[in-house]
């Protein structure tokens, strides 16, 4: 490790390091308001809005987060769960009537009370005793499923589909993704720019990007300085199907703040404390909270922090913190806001696949850990292929099923960690505590 949780580099490597965490959070963070824009038929301007408040709230939450949360540098960022439930209601919604706008309303409020849920967890110091559940087995096939469901957009991003409207393979596009990927390798391989090897290699990526000609004009805009506004889609609204889709997802989420803890836990050589999961589980209420009250997409731990970290062996807290600053900074400018909006996503997907690998390295070591006996096997092999199974299967198939069933059975990533929960600790969980006992009197 270059430098650990607690010690603080000098000036130079702390500021160049946050630049870094700068450039991957924005990275993990932009295309989501631009998606969410597209599904929801959202203006430039609101686009924009959108994007600003994602960036302010994302930079507030992690700091708050590493500063008396769980304490770790990890980045609050917008769930991918979250994400694909905004997009799945809204098509839902669309089909039965219901404008994609009311649908935002009532996930405000959904987000809201998933917050409470986590704070209210966190503060009777349930999450403690709830992270109990997630056993190597269940967090391995979470982290292995995660980077399956990861790789296909990764993947597209780096072959130029989707860049500009493109719908086949660009091969140029193709090839500066390659460099870009090679960049990072061999700065990976040289000690005195390991750390800064994701932002070396999109900084040199964008330049490319740009002396080709491929890169979008940043939006020009006259105002200087815009503050936060509170709900986004407008007053709030129930609506039962949102509300018990969002109470559900909250809890599946418990998945997400247990498990990325043990993964930065092990990144950072310093094992999460039962205080430490509580904590978490209050500001990942928090951060939920603040994503009902700005309307941005629900917010959680990124494992994604993790694997940076393993990459670059920087795990000091203080450049995260000043990072997480400059992101509330962005969330205030639209020019800069605007600035960074243009890193071509072929670059940050680029930029970023190995450091996505390593997602995939950590589940398989923590399935590893464990001994693959027949029962092993069979918990992991089932939740990891009906999980990579159903994310085969069209979208359009579910939509005549309630939103709920929709959302649950849709969901690749989290079906398949609900059968590994169902399987460790219902249908062999007297297999288990017999064999406890056994060790027990063995010993």
């Amino acid at each position: 490790m270059g430098y650990g949780l607690h010690e603080k580099p000098p000036f130079g490597t702390t500021i160049l390091s946050a630049l870094q965490w700068m450039i991957v959070t924005v990275s993990s963070s932009v295309a989501v308001p631009l998606a969410i824009g597209d599904i929801y038929g959202l203006s430039s301007d609101e686009v924009g809005l959108l994007m600003q408040q994602t960036m302010f709230f994302v930079g507030l939450a992690s700091f708050l987060q590493a500063w008396i949360g769980h304490r770790y540098p990890m980045i609050e960022g917008p769930a991918g769960l979250w994400w694909g439930i905004f997009i799945i209601l809204a098509q839902i919604g669309t089909s039965v009537g219901i404008a994609p706008r009311e649908i935002g309303q009532s996930f405000q409020l959904g987000l809201l009370l998933a917050g409470v849920m986590f704070f209210l967890f966190g503060l009777l110091g349930w999450i403690g005793k709830i992270q109990r559940w997630f056993t190597p087995l269940v967090s391995g096939t979470y982290m292995v499923l995660l980077a399956v469901s990861l790789c296909s957009s990764i993947v597209s991003g780096m072959l130029g589909i989707g860049y500009q409207h493109a719908k086949e393979v660009n091969p140029g596009v193709a090839l500066v993704s390659v460099l870009i990927v090679a960049l990072v390798l061999i700065f990976l391989r040289t000690k005195r720019f390991a750390s800064f090897a994701v932002l070396l290699g999109m900084s040199a990526g964008w330049i490319i990007f740009a002396v080709l000609g491929w890169t979008e004009p940043v939006r020009h805009t006259e105002q200087i300085i815009v503050l936060p506004t509170l709900f986004f889609w407008g007053e709030l609204r129930w609506d039962w199907g949102v509300v018990l889709t969002s109470l559900l997802t909250g809890f599946v989420l418990l998945t997400n703040l247990v498990t990325s803890m043990n993964v930065m836990g092990k990144a950072t050589q310093t094992p999460p404390t039962v205080s430490q999961y509580n904590r978490g589980g209050v500001f990942t209420g928090v951060s939920h909270m603040l994503s009902g009250v700005s309307g941005v997409v629900g917010m959680i731990p990124l494992s994604i922090a993790a694997a940076v970290i393993e990459t670059t062996k920087m795990a000091a807290r203080l450049p995260f913190l000043v990072a997480m600053a400059g992101m509330m900074l962005i969330g205030l400018l639209p020019a800069v806001s605007q600035f960074l909006a243009a890193l071509p996503t072929p670059v940050a997907y680029a930029g970023m696949f190995i450091t996505y690998t390593q997602l995939l390295g950590f589940g398989l070591k923590d399935i590893a850990s464990v001994q693959l006996d027949t029962r092993a096997i069979t918990v992991v092999g089932s939740s990891i292929l009906v999980g990579i199974g159903v994310m085969f299967v069209p979208a359009t198939a579910w939509q005549h099923l309630p939103s709920l069933a929709s959302f649950l059975f849709g969901n690749g990533l989290l079906l398949g960690v609900l059968v590994s929960l169902v399987l460790e600790h219902l249908v062999f969980r007297q297999k288990i505590e017999a064999k406890a006992t056994k060790d027990g009197q063995s010993e």
